[in-house]
């Protein structure tokens, strides 16, 4: 069994992919949505309409392999447009490199997972383009998006007044990595910071986030963003840091860790 299953509201299931990743299934009378497609290791698919028997959707709030790698069981996906191409380029490998980044980081045993072997293929689904202020009706419950550049370029947060949830993606962890293309990383963190504060701006229509590894607290998630804002106000300093399997500069505020750098010098020694 690749999942646990757990229901956190009426008709929302958290699912965890065995510790690498968090996706969510959220039923509507009319039609359902599925909130990111994790590593793609078993048969998501079926797990899903093993749950739920309305047409659904599959909505990933950004690119990275972990969230958006098993898209490929899926005929069609949305995505916001500037994670487009890195959601179409994951691989095969690209999965299993990120099986064997988290098995270094003792997260997951040695061996202990592997790629269904029907899935070991480089599928992908027709995308279309999500963007800020989009609605998905589903019947009884509307999931808005919100755009949250910093942990991608296109990462996006989604969220559900009805439920009261905010699915977070990787925008507010308490280790969060800014790792977007930029050619100002203070000017990057700035903007995470302005849209985070925006979507937190509306912190009484949700009670919990629905974050891209696990369910966070709102206090927590609030942390995550002051941590920024004392980064940009030159209050801490960031420090060396061996972190789950990442070797970077980390700012540490509380018990959250910001990363402000390019996505390829996370395992740098510099």
């Amino acid at each position: 069994m690749c999942w646990t299953v757990n229901e956190i509201k009426r008709n929302v299931w958290y699912v965890d992919e065995s510790g690498l990743d968090a996706m969510y299934i959220v039923k509507g009378s009319k039609l359902s949505a599925v909130i990111d497609t994790g590593t793609g290791i078993g048969d998501f698919k079926g797990l899903i309409e093993s749950l739920i028997d309305t047409p659904y959707i599959v909505l990933i709030t950004h690119g990275h392999v972990d969230h958006a790698g098993g898209c490929g069981q899926f005929r069609e996906a949305y995505i916001n447009e500037k994670d487009y191409q890195a959601a179409l380029d994951i691989t095969v490998e690209d999965r299993e490199g990120y099986l064997k980044n988290m098995e270094s980081a003792g997260a997951i045993a040695p061996g202990s997972l592997k790629i269904t072997e029907k899935l070991r293929n480089n599928n992908k689904p027709v995308f279309h383009f999500m963007k800020d202020g989009d609605v998905y009706d589903l019947g009884d419950k509307q999931l808005i998006v919100y755009e949250m550049t910093g942990h991608t370029a296109g990462s996006v947060c989604l969220l559900d007044e009805a439920d009261k949830i905010l699915f977070s993606g990787d925008n507010v962890n308490d280790l969060e990595l800014i790792c977007a293309p930029a050619e100002n990383r203070e000017t990057l963190l700035g903007e995470w910071l302005k849209a985070g504060k925006r979507v937190f701006a509306k912190k009484n229509s949700f009670n919990i986030c629905g974050g891209g590894h696990c369910l966070i607290p709102i206090e927590k998630a609030e942390e995550t963003l002051t941590c920024g804002e004392k980064i940009l106000s030159g209050e801490l300093l960031a420090k060396v840091e061996k972190v789950h399997f990442f070797h970077a500069p980390f700012y540490k505020y509380k018990n959250c860790r910001i990363y402000n750098g390019d996505f390829a010098k996370l395992h740098s020694k510099e």
